[in-house]
C-alpha cells in the first residue's frame, strides 16, 4: 500500500510542479490548503420575461364594420350624397332599401336584440345600484324600479368580418372603382 502511494507521489512530483510544491510541504510537516473546488458558476437568473401582448390591429373595427355597411348596403353612399338635391319621396325611396340592408347586416353581425324584454310602460326592477351602462333614468329618479320608457339594445354577439390586408389600406372603406377604357 505505501508503495503504490510513494509512485503516485513520485510521479505527480516528477510531472506537476503544483503538486511536487505540495508533497515538499507535507513532508516537511507543513499544512496544506485544501484545494478549493472551481466555484460553481451560479445559475443567471432569467430575466423577467415581458408578456407578449398580441399585436394592435392594424385596422379598427369601426373601419370594417363601416366597410361592411358600404359593401353591403351602400350607406356611405348614402350618407355622403348631397340630400338636398333631392325630393323627400326620392330620398325616402333611396334610403328605404339601403335601410332595410343595413339592418340585416347589423342584425347578422350582432344579433341586436333588446336589453330588457318588458314592454314598454311596464314597471321594470332595476335594483339599488343599477349600471348606468344598463340604465339611464329619464327625468329625476334613484328608485329601485322605474317605468320603462324605451328597452335599450344590446349585442348578443359581434362577428365583425375579419381584415386581412396591408396596413396602407387600413382606413379604406370602399375601394376606388375604376373602368378600363
Amino acid at each position: 500500500m505505501g508503495l503504490g502511494i510513494a509512485l503516485k507521489a513520485f510521479s505527480a512530483a516528477l510531472f506537476d510542479a503544483q503538486k511536487s510544491d505540495q508533497i515538499a510541504k507535507l513532508l516537511a510537516g507543513e499544512p496544506i490548503a485544501a484545494s478549493k473546488p472551481a466555484a460553481l458558476e451560479s445559475p443567471k437568473q432569467a430575466e423577467p420575461t415581458k408578456p407578449i401582448l398580441p399585436a394592435k390591429p392594424a385596422r379598427d373595427s369601426a373601419v370594417t364594420l363601416l366597410a361592411t355597411l358600404q359593401r353591403e348596403a351602400r350607406l356611405i353612399d348614402l350618407l355622403q350624397e348631397d340630400l338636398g338635391k333631392y325630393s323627400d319621396a326620392q330620398v325616402g325611396a333611396a334610403a328605404r332599401p339601403c335601410l332595410q340592408q343595413c339592418g340585416g347586416t347589423l342584425r347578422r353581425l350582432f344579433e341586436i336584440k333588446p336589453l330588457v324584454d318588458d314592454a314598454e310602460g311596464s314597471t321594470v326592477v332595476v335594483g339599488d345600484s343599477p349600471s348606468p351602462m344598463r340604465y339611464q333614468w329619464v327625468g329625476e329618479g334613484t328608485a329601485a324600479s322605474g317605468k320603462l320608457i324605451h328597452p335599450g339594445w344590446q349585442a348578443a354577439k359581434v362577428e365583425l368580418p375579419e381584415w386581412s390586408g396591408q396596413a396602407a389600406d387600413a382606413n379604406v372603406i370602399a375601394p376606388a372603382q375604376v373602368k378600363a377604357n
